[in-house]
């Protein structure tokens, strides 16, 4: 219900005006009476009606006292004037204030639906011009915004410059899709802080442009949206925040930062706020790890159904271009690269396992959407294949050699025959005679000379001590290690290393 109030000095026009229609019916209810100018402008600033009934000669304030004073503090309220036909000339005047809508005492009920029928119209109209003004307005200001992204300057609006400079200015992407829920609580909150926050539509993303309140407006906002988005769906959103900027011409600095951390996305796609700063400091330095090697080691990975393994390698991959902040299409084409060659490798070797079909991988790695993603396909694949090549075809080679191969990756180990027989599906004790004869030593022994062997290669070089490196060739009994060095070698892990290191320096 609209809000009506009556202002007239006499009590017998107030109760006739209470009563000449039901106001209900038309969509207003009364909420007060003045008694007088000043009791009537005094109820006009507490209740703010929609409409006042005005007598325009009272004692005190006159009407036309109280709507000039009004139009001072820009009310938006519709006056009805009530005049006699002496005060005709008052009614001129008040037209001269933008007020046309009057009646003549006494009121004639249907005079004044009428004029209730007037209001309606111009508030309609009034309603319509404010919304093509507001979509104006705010078609000109995305425009100026986008320019300002942009660094267009022939674009620039200098009214929104006005109000955005001196200002701090953070530029947010929201990338992904919102739900309906939160897409609803987002725009309710943009437009409750209009003056502090934009949304700008560009390249097919939502953006928000902070005009910060103070330093960490920005920073509680975004903080609110992420809990809303998990509240409402879980499903996930990144949001890709610029730098603050101190003057709106820099914004397009802002815009170069995001388009960045959009390609930077491709490799950081688990974390849901990307913040430029987080990037501005040099990248550490990961060593790209030795492709003939790696791909070596993964193919026995795989041939042994080392699971663990194979996955360390391909997380070592993975940090490598973590860090290297390539593009994403040459990550794409290198990573393939990488796996041709490995699966050209296993194809070789085991011929019996299904066809391997690269165009499929291609496609794949072409397809996902960032780099974990296309890690955690080739680790899927990979032991898939593993499982194929270890539970369903023999060991490819004499069976002794892959034993010795196994032993040479995987010294540093616990391991023991039991655990490779099991490995290769042999029964363990015909593998222990089978490898002595072949070998010439038991399985244990010749564990123990490819420790051992490993260890003197390691105590030559300065940066071990003894301990280390009996934990390192697979020790976990120093004293035991002492041992077998000693009973191999002829004297202890002390000194062969000193005797070793003084031969170097001599």
């Amino acid at each position: 219900m609209r809000k009506l109030l009556i202002i007239d000095d006499e009590p017998i026009i107030q109760e006739g005006l209470k009563h000449v229609i039901p106001w209900s019916e038309y969509g207003y209810e009364i909420c007060d009476v003045g008694t007088n100018g000043r009791d009537g402008l005094h109820k006009i600033r507490l209740h703010q009606p929609d409409i006042v009934m005005l007598d325009i000669r009272m004692p005190g304030l006159s009407g036309i006292d109280i709507v000039s004073q009004l139009k001072k503090e820009n009310f938006k309220t519709k006056f009805i004037i009530l005049t006699a036909y002496s005060s005709f000339s008052y009614a001129k005047k008040l037209m001269g204030l933008g007020i046309e809508h009057y009646l003549l005492k006494p009121v004639v009920e249907t005079e004044l639906i009428e004029v209730l029928e007037k209001i309606d119209q111009e508030r309609i109209e009034e309603q319509r011009l404010q919304e093509q003004l507001a979509s104006y307005n705010q078609l000109h200001e995305e425009r100026t915004l986008r320019a300002l992204l942009e660094g267009k300057r022939e674009h620039f609006s200098d009214s929104l410059l006005k109000k955005l400079i001196g200002k701090e200015l953070q530029f947010v992407r929201i990338y992904g899709d919102l739900q309906q829920r939160t897409d609803q609580w987002l725009m309710e909150r943009v437009a409750e802080n209009d003056q502090h926050i934009k949304w700008i539509r560009k390249d097919g993303f939502d953006h928000l442009l902070f005009i910060q309140k103070d330093s960490s407006f920005a920073k509680r906002f975004i903080t609110k949206l992420r809990k809303r988005v998990r509240e409402n769906s879980g499903q996930g959103i990144v949001l890709m925040v610029a730098d603050p900027v101190d003057h709106p011409e820099k914004l397009s600095t802002a815009y170069r930062q995001i388009k960045e951390l959009m390609h930077l996305h491709f490799c950081f796609s688990e974390q849901e706020i990307l913040h430029y700063q987080q990037f501005t400091t040099v990248p550490e330095v990961v060593k790209k790890p030795d492709e003939e090697d790696s791909r070596k080691k993964l193919y026995h990975y795989i041939e042994f159904g080392d699971q663990q393994n194979i996955k360390k390698i391909v997380a070592d991959l993975e940090d490598y271009y973590r860090a290297s902040r390539f593009s994403k299409d040459r990550i794409k084409v290198e990573i393939f690269e990488w796996c041709v060659s490995l699966l050209d490798l296993i194809q070789k070797n085991y011929p019996d396992v299904d066809p391997i079909d690269k165009d499929i991988w291609a496609n794949e790695i072409n397809h996902q959407p960032h780099l974990q993603a296309i890690m955690q396909w080739i680790v899927k694949e990979l032991l898939f294949i593993s499982e194929s090549i270890h539970g369903e075809y023999p060991t490819k080679g004499h069976i002794v050699d892959k034993v010795k191969e196994y032993i040479h990756f995987y010294y540093s180990e616990d391991i023991n025959l039991k655990y490779v027989a099991d490995l290769f599906h042999y029964n363990s004790a015909y593998l222990g005679k089978l490898f002595k004869k072949e070998t010439g030593e038991y399985f244990n022994v010749y564990l123990h000379q490819v420790r051992i062997n490993k260890a003197k290669e390691l105590l030559v070089l300065d940066k071990y001590k003894v301990n280390e490196v009996s934990r390192l060739v697979g020790y976990s009994n120093a004293d035991y290690f002492y041992k077998n060095f000693k009973q191999y070698e002829g004297m202890s892990p002390k000194e062969y290393q000193m005797n070793q290191r003084k031969e170097i320096n001599s």
